[in-house]
């Protein structure tokens, strides 16, 4: 499996050359998904590519040659039809299913794996519990490379359930219950991470308002590998309020992290943004620095220096570099909601759906990317311009997806959100110099890309759904060509 963080540019090399060749676009025949509850790409295993699809109890793999040729289809039998599925996983050479489901008021959750012909070769039982132990309908995340799996469940206001499974070495890592003093899990918690190493986190912030930011705080929980005990990571963020926070996982260098988007005030836009990182022993000990926007970047953004604050922008992607040090990646981004008519009248915009008649509006624009260095000092930023609006399709097609070479990053997304929307793309070098290119021409235009679902298959190849409607096709683009 091609691991997507594994970000090799070389920052020594003053200029690495964007010169550039074609690439080849492959897809696959038309897939439907009419009555489909969930449709996923499984990826590349061995010298087929994997699609999954499931309607009610109905699971199915569709196999195809690296040529998008399709093959045959299979039926996916597991031990319970009606199951709780939570995960398909692709293992390079096989895949794995992960479910749980209840028999004679127990709860059991199962690993089973199956070859590139979608035949089940081997099923391990991973939980076997009592009734009571609540160990259905679970969440779950995975680790980057897919090696290890969190499956999880809030209990009550304090309370968590967690069962992390390696799933290479086919057996649970650990299965407990975590009560949580002072904390609110459905309120508080940002984000949940699982490392490579097996470790899960868990990621929560509190007190981020005006009227309380003197007790501003985040917390990093790390769930070592094997072990019972929760290591609370405390960041103080006192006299600031933010206005996005992004927690990240660098497997490559056994350190984490933590992005945000500042102000002084207000919860809705941002005057600077700050960089936190290291190993969850010494995190907490770490000093790091506020960093204001600056004139120029406003400039850059808005056409005027002083703007004095950045709106709707959020932390979208952190992208770990060789040496550890992180790109991070702020994009304008949101949604407003309104009602087409009734009491009110037209136009009027709220954070929540009005029911029927309602429509949603969604905006993925410009991005910035910002290098930091080991000092935690910018070392370059680049402003990109784009233009993404659609309406009541969750924002699928929009916003980026940051394809990972050893040399280059190449930054691919569609330009508008219609049915003849084109892709571009922006590509960088190790020291932020690019040039933006067309990655699929008109002759493409009849696809609708989710590249929020794409999957890096190699350091050339992507594969990413195109959906219409009930109809899903694979596109493979090779940018080796």
């Amino acid at each position: 499996m091609y691991i997507k963080n594994a970000f090799l540019f070389i920052v020594a090399i003053l200029f690495i050359s964007l010169s550039l060749r074609g690439q080849e676009v492959t897809i696959s025949p038309d897939i439907s998904i009419r009555n489909n509850v969930a449709y996923d790409i499984i990826g590349k295993i061995d010298d087929r590519i994997l699609f999954y699809k499931e309607k009610g109890t109905e699971r199915q793999v569709l196999l195809y040659d690296e040529n998008l040729v399709f093959q045959s289809e299979r039926q996916i039998n597991l031990d319970e039809k009606r199951c709780y599925l939570y995960e398909v996983v692709n293992l390079d050479t096989a895949f794995a299913v992960i479910y749980g489901y209840r028999s004679e008021g127990r709860d059991i959750t199962k690993l089973d794996i199956f070859n590139n012909e979608a035949i089940r070769v081997d099923s391990v039982t991973i939980t076997n519990n009592e009734k009571d132990w609540n160990g259905l309908n679970l969440e779950a995340v995975l680790s980057e490379d897919e090696s290890k799996i969190a499956l999880y469940k809030i209990l009550d206001d304090d309370e968590l359930r967690l069962v992390t499974v390696d799933i290479g070495k086919k057996k649970f890592i650990n299965d407990a219950k975590f009560r949580f003093q002072g904390l609110n899990l459905y309120n508080e918690i940002l984000d949940f991470g699982m490392s490579d190493a097996g470790s899960f986190y868990m990621f929560a912030e509190q007190n981020n308002s005006k009227g309380k930011k003197a007790n501003h705080v985040a917390h990093i929980y790390e769930f070592p590998y094997g072990s019972d005990r929760v290591q609370d990571v405390l960041i103080p963020l006192e006299d600031i309020v933010c206005q996005d926070l992004l927690f990240s996982i660098n497997n490559q260098n056994n350190s984490i992290g933590v992005a945000g988007l500042y102000d002084e005030k207000r919860s809705d836009e941002s005057t600077g943004y700050f960089w936190l990182s290291g190993d969850s022993e010494s995190f907490d000990q770490q000093r790091f620095d506020f960093i204001p926007f600056d004139e120029e970047l406003y400039f850059e953004v808005y056409g005027e220096r002083n703007k004095g604050r950045m709106e709707n922008f959020q932390v979208a992607e952190v992208i770990w570099k060789a040496d550890g040090t992180p790109i991070i990646a702020f994009e304008v981004a949101y949604d407003v909601s309104r009602r087409g008519g009734g009491v009110g009248g037209y136009g009027q915009t709220s954070s929540s759906n009005f029911g029927t008649g309602a429509w949603s509006d969604h905006y993925r624009d410009d991005l910035i990317l910002v290098s930091i260095n080991k000092a935690n000092k910018e070392e370059w930023h680049q402003v990109f311009y784009k233009k993404q609006f659609s309406q009541n399709d969750d924002a699928a097609f929009s916003s980026f997806y940051p394809f990972i070479t050893p040399s280059r990053l190449r930054l691919i997304y569609n330009d508008e959100i219609t049915n003849n929307s084109t892709v571009s793309e922006y590509i960088l070098d190790g020291t932020g110099n690019y040039k933006r290119t067309s990655v699929l021409s008109t002759e493409y235009q009849n696809l609708r890309l989710r590249f929020g679902d794409a999957y890096q298959i190699s350091s050339t190849e992507l594969l990413v759904p195109s959906q219409k409607s009930y109809v899903v096709n694979i596109v493979k683009i090779d940018f080796a060509q």
